[in-house]
Parts: structure tokens; C-alpha cells; sequence
């Protein structure tokens, strides 16, 4: 991206004093935080780029130049930074719960002795060694043995397995569901990415799937399958017949497109070939009358594949995977090979992680409730959830003020939106009532079994939701996971733990700083509630159209100037971002600062000296937006941001930052943005939602 020339010192750019300077405040408290006082780490700033010209850059310049990518790391931002800190105090968790496992100190059942056993049996490499392929010989003769395609479907419905169709509960409604789709990142179907990994002609994807098939057919040479090298040909070769069938990006985000009761009936009707019921009985779910179906077309696609592939292929398929599912519990010549495909040769990575890390990783994804519990007991203060409950009701506040004063809306579809806004539960830290895994079994010497034990308790867990008067408080991320998520089905945001620390969040830090990080990232997933997709749900969870047309109309038209604005984004010259395939994100970050700003604006109306200048000469308003770039640090090569523009549902990070500020006119007063700076729009032109 090119870049004007700035002749001026980052500090007496930033040295404008607002109004609340004039009043008589008294001393400033004392501010804690990262790069407290004022939470902006100056020294970063860009001492040649204009911030009208390139926001993201002009904020993180000194450190993007500073950052080396660690080893290991594709790309590297923000999150990473605190994920390190998590990471560590993960560590810290583990290790004392290993230790205490062996003690008084952890009763059986306890979340501290199931994380420390299950890390324990993995880091036990002499036990794993000993016992060899003993543990899984069982389940590879029951694959190997499957002979019908009733028996293939039972296999599938494995929770240790990979499946042709992911299984979940989610309400709809007003109840809980079974919903199956054909495409599920929490179910891994494929053994490479996606439809182009199977089906690129050009050298380097041929190499790829020729590794990937020399992979395969050495993991079934070690598990002494016969016919390795056959069966191995045969995995690939089906496996890029699944991938043909599967739906591209922008209609997987299509949620009408992804919503389809029906009765197991009428998919036996719709989707024949599989035998469904004997799957669903399997499952434990086989009692149910109606189903929620997702990804339809492709799910009737790979119902005619599964009756039309022979049933020895099917055998080599979900032998294959589910072994590599379970590859941290294999001996070690199974676990060097999986590294040497997907570490090296797929992720390029120097070398692999040592084996107490691995353990962890795995901990951490299989009993994530778990370690967030005892997350929560350790990091966690009551203070600190507090002050961003406090955070949530300016949001609220915003949100409905914006509501009531968007003169494109009529009023019946204002009374619905903030119906659904006054229902959005928004969850804080941690859950208020724990899953109970108390009669979960795992023992210190069975790596193997642990894994298919919590795998199966995690899916009754999820099944005792049909049951009546079944309590439950969903949360679908974790404790210790640095993301925040919002649901449609249950107009539900979670903000896990691990955001409410510094750069994103401090109880005592700078508020400004605090509303233009964390305060964004919340009024983000409010935003989703209200993005594209997002409007055809009501604060029920509800699929149902509540939008006047000439309402839906003028939404629309916003949406696609947005659009258009992130289609102008150009990282190289010969691609650009789909503004239409990041819409709802690009929503959300617009919706997110936007409120996140006038949740400020409110803030200081209770509590004016909160907007005095900092050192420095920060305004608050430059604060809070400093701190919105400075939250999205980043640092990526070439190929990473190519893959992120060809693959992800966001734009590139420096987009984020840039395609939301030069919409808000406040950024353009706070930076004295003019007319021929890069990112100037003409107000006439400015995209506002919400």
C-alpha cells in the first residue's frame, strides 16, 4: 500500500486537548494497565504515515517493524501476544493438577484431577510405547470388520470417528434439536483443507496430495492393514469426491439456505442411500421424529456418494481418520509421521512441539470446560467481571439510543429490533453454572481410553439436552479462549475470561482504552446480532422475517456501500477483499467501534474528567481510537494475507482497522483527516448502520 510522506512527530499530532481539559477535575486516579498511563504505546506510532492514510499502520508501525514472526507461526497479532500469556498460565494449571492428582488434593471426579491424569497419561510416552496398537486393536478390527452399510454408519457415529454428516444440539424453535450438516470445523471430515487441496493441477498441489496419499498409506502400513498403498489411493481419491460436494464459503454463511426441518422420514425421502436412522440409533439420538438440516444439497450429495463408493473404501476412510483423531495417544512413530506431513510439510514448521506442549494442546481442546474452571478460580476476580458488566450496560444504553433514532427503520420494525437487543444475553467470563463431568472416567495409565471417554461424555452431555426439564447454560467457547462469540440461536454473546486483561480490558485502566478494545470486540458481536444474517433471527432464536421490506430495504442498501468499500481494498494489485463474503464481519466492526464510541460519549457524561488528556497530549477520543488499532496489531506475510483474502469470512486485519474509521466522523475530527488523505470518504458517502 502506498504511503504519503508525514513530516510531524506522532506527539504533536496528538497534542489537542478536548473540552474536558478546561474543567476543574480532580487528580486522576492511578492507572494500571499495559503501556499505562494512557494504554497507547506511543512508541509504536508512526513518525512518517499520515493517520488518514493508513490508521492500522500509522498506530503499529514501530511495532510491526520490531515483531519478529515466532517460529512456528503462519502470522502473528494481538491475540497471539495474549494467547502467550494464557498459554503460560494454562501451563502453570496443568502441571500443579498433574501433581495434585496424585493427592487428597484433587478428589476423583474433580475438574483438577481429570485435566492432570489425562496429561499425565499423554506425556507417558514409556506406557503409550508399551502398550502399542493393544488399545486400538479392538476398534480397527470393529472398522475392518464393518461389512454392510448399516454397520458403516454405526462406525460413523462414533464420537471418536469422522463422519460424512456433523451431529449437534442447538435450540430451535423454542426447543432443543438434532441438526445435521455436511460440513463442521468441530468434525473434521477431510484430511486436507478444502475442494482445491484435491483438485489444483499446478506442481505444489500435486506434491501435496501425493505427500498426503505416502501419509496415509504409512499409517496403515504401521497399523499392519494389508494393502496399504491401495487403500491409501482409494482415501484420496474419495475423499476428493466428498470435497466436489461440499458448498462454497458464501453459501455456508447463508443461514436460510442452512435451516430445513423435516422429519427423519422425509430425510430418508430427501437424502437416501444412508441409512440415517441406524446412524441417529447409534448416536443414542434414535428415538427423535425430526431433525434440523443443514447444508442440504450437499448432504443429499454425499448420502448418493456413501451408496454409491463400495463398502471396503468406506472401511479405509474412516479407519484412516479415526486413528489420526487419536494420534497424541499412538506410539511415537505415528505422531513423528502425522508431524512430518501436517507440521512440516503442510505448516512449513521448523520442528515440533515438545511433547508436554502437545499434551496440553490436547488437554486444553478435550476438556476445555475443565481447565476453564480452574482458569476462572485462578484469574479471574469478581472485580474485573464486574467493571466489564458495568462496560456492557453503556453498550446497552448505545445500542438502544441508536435503535430509537435510526429514522430508516418504522416503527414496528424498531419495536422488534429492540425487543432483541433488551433479550441479548450477554455472558461474562465464565459460566454460571459448570458442566457436571464428576462421573467422567479417566485414569492416569489410559491415554487412549481417556480421549474416547471424554469424546462420548461430551456427546451425552450434549444429548441430556432433549431430555425434559434439562438445565443448561450453553457456552460454546471457553474460559482461556482469547475470542468473543455471538449466537443467533440463543441471542446469546459470550466474552470469555481470557479478553479481560491488558491491552483489551483493565479495571483500572484508562477507560477510553477500555471502550475502543474491549468495548468494540463486545459491540462486534452485538453488531452480528443485528448484521445480515443476524436480522432474520428475533430475540427468541427465532428464523423469522420481522423486518418491514422498505426497512430491509434501506438496510440492504448500506450493507452493499459497505460492501463496495472493502471490494475497493487492494492488498496486491491483482486481488481485492469480497466485500460480499465479509459483510457480517465487516458489519460487526462497523456496529462494534460505532457503538463501542457512543458507549464512550455516555460514559463521559457521568464521569467527564474521564475525557482529560493523558500524557502525551492524547485526547480520550484519540485514546479510544489508538486503542482500537492498537488491539489488532499484526504482522503477515504475503502468502498468509492472500490466504486470508481467498478463504477467511474477515478482511485482512489492517482493513478491519481502516474500513471502520474512516466511516465514523469522529475519527476524521480526532486526527484531522482532510479531503486527499487515503482514507477520507465524503461524509455524503460514509457508511452508518448502526
Amino acid at each position: 500500500m502506498a504511503l504519503k510522506a508525514f513530516g510531524v512527530t506522532a506527539v504533536a499530532l496528538l497534542a489537542w486537548a478536548g473540552p474536558a481539559q478546561a474543567q476543574t477535575c480532580p487528580a486522576a486516579p492511578a492507572v494500571t494497565g499495559e503501556f499505562a498511563p494512557q494504554g497507547i504505546d506511543v512508541s509504536t506510532v508512526s513518525r512518517t504515515v499520515r493517520p488518514g492514510d493508513d490508521f492500522f499502520r500509522y498506530m503499529n508501525e514501530g511495532w510491526i517493524g520490531k515483531t519478529q514472526i515466532p517460529e512456528g507461526f503462519w502470522d502473528y497479532g494481538q491475540t497471539n501476544v495474549l494467547m502467550a500469556t494464557i498459554d503460560a498460565r494454562i501451563k502453570t494449571l496443568v502441571a500443579e493438577s498433574a501433581q495434585d492428582s496424585v493427592t487428597a488434593r484433587a478428589p476423583r471426579g474433580s475438574a483438577a484431577q481429570q485435566v492432570g491424569d489425562t496429561y499425565a497419561s499423554l506425556v507417558d510416552t514409556a506406557a503409550i510405547e508399551r502398550r502399542g496398537l493393544t488399545p486400538f486393536r479392538a476398534g480397527i478390527a470393529a472398522i475392518m470388520g464393518a461389512g454392510t452399510r448399516d454397520s458403516l454408519a454405526r462406525a460413523m457415529a462414533d464420537p471418536a470417528s469422522s463422519t460424512l454428516f456433523a451431529i449437534n444440539l442447538f435450540p430451535a424453535d423454542g426447543q432443543w434439536r438434532v441438526h445435521l450438516d455436511q460440513q463442521n470445523q468441530s468434525q473434521p471430515m477431510l484430511g486436507l483443507f478444502n475442494r482445491d487441496a484435491y483438485e489444483k493441477t499446478d506442481a505444489a498441489s500435486v506434491a501435496t496430495r501425493q505427500a498426503y496419499e505416502a501419509y496415509v498409506a504409512g499409517l496403515f502400513e504401521r497399523a499392519g492393514i494389508a494393502d496399504a498403498k491401495l487403500r491409501a489411493g482409494r482415501v484420496v481419491a474419495l475423499e476428493g469426491r466428498i470435497a466436489a460436494n461440499q458448498w462454497d464459503f458464501n453459501r455456508l454463511r447463508d443461514r436460510k439456505a442452512n435451516y430445513h426441518p423435516m422429519t427423519v422420514t422425509e430425510l430418508e425421502a430427501y437424502a437416501p442411500g444412508f441409512p440415517w436412522r441406524a446412524y441417529l440409533k447409534a448416536r443414542g439420538v434414535g428415538a427423535v421424529r425430526d431433525i434440523v438440516l443443514g447444508t442440504d444439497t450437499a448432504v443429499k450429495a454425499q448420502a448418493a456418494l456413501f451408496a454409491a463408493t463400495p463398502v471396503d473404501d468406506w472401511r479405509s476412510y474412516l479407519l484412516f481418520h479415526w486413528l489420526q483423531n487419536q494420534i497424541d495417544a499412538l506410539p511415537e512413530t505415528f505422531r513423528e509421521n502425522s508431524w512430518n506431513f501436517y507440521g512440516k510439510d503442510i505448516w512449513h514448521a521448523a520442528s515440533p512441539q515438545p511433547r508436554d506442549a502437545q499434551a496440553r494442546d490436547m488437554v486444553n481442546r478435550v476438556l476445555g470446560q475443565q481447565v476453564g474452571r480452574l482458569y476462572a478460580e485462578r484469574f479471574v476476580t469478581p472485580e474485573a467481571r464486574a467493571a466489564a458488566a458495568g462496560m456492557i450496560a453503556y453498550l446497552r444504553r448505545a445500542f438502544a439510543e441508536r435503535l430509537a433514532h435510526a429514522e430508516w427503520m418504522d416503527a414496528a420494525t424498531r419495536a422488534e429490533a429492540q425487543a432483541k437487543l433488551e433479550a441479548m444475553a450477554i455472558k461474562v467470563a465464565y459460566p454460571s453454572l459448570w458442566r457436571d463431568f464428576s462421573r467422567l472416567d479417566i485414569r492416569r495409565d489410559d491415554a487412549a481410553g481417556n480421549l474416547r471417554r471424554i469424546w462420548a461424555a461430551d456427546w451425552a452431555y450434549q444429548r441430556r439436552r432433549l431430555e425434559p426439564g434439562a438445565r443448561d447454560e450453553p457456552w460454546y467457547e471457553t474460559p482461556q479462549t482469547v475470542d468473543a462469540s455471538y449466537s443467533v440461536l440463543y441471542n446469546a454473546i459470550e466474552l470469555p475470561a481470557a479478553y479481560l486483561q491488558s491491552p483489551y480490558f483493565d479495571a483500572h485502566a484508562d477507560p477510553a482504552v477500555n471502550f475502543g478494545a474491549i468495548g468494540a470486540i463486545i459491540g462486534h458481536e452485538m453488531g452480528h446480532g443485528f448484521d445480515d444474517q443476524g436480522i432474520i433471527y428475533d430475540g427468541h432464536g427465532h428464523m423469522r422475517n420481522w423486518w418491514s421490506q422498505g426497512a430491509l430495504d434501506a438496510f440492504h442498501m448500506r450493507a452493499e456501500a459497505l460492501a463496495a468499500q472493502y471490494d475497493a481494498f487492494r492488498p496486491y494489485p491483482d486481488i481485492h477483499v469480497d466485500g460480499r463474503r465479509t459483510i457480517g464481519e465487516n458489519i460487526a466492526d462497523l456496529s462494534g467501534v460505532s457503538l463501542a464510541y457512543r458507549a464512550w460519549q455516555l460514559y463521559l457524561k457521568d464521569h467527564p474528567c474521564a475525557g482529560r488528556a493523558s500524557l502525551d497530549g492524547l485526547s480520550g477520543d484519540q485514546r479510544f481510537f489508538l486503542s482500537w488499532a492498537q488491539a489488532w496489531r499484526y504482522k503477515a506475510p504475503e502468502s498468509a494475507v492472500r490466504y486470508v483474502v481467498a478463504n477467511s469470512y474477515h478482511a485482512p486485519t489492517p482493513y478491519r482497522v481502516n474500513g471502520v474509521v474512516r466511516n465514523l466522523d469522529a475519527w476524521y475530527a480526532a486526527f484531522d483527516v482532510k479531503p486527499g488523505d487515503a482514507l477520507y470518504v465524503p461524509p455524503e458517502r460514509r457508511v452508518h448502520i448502526w
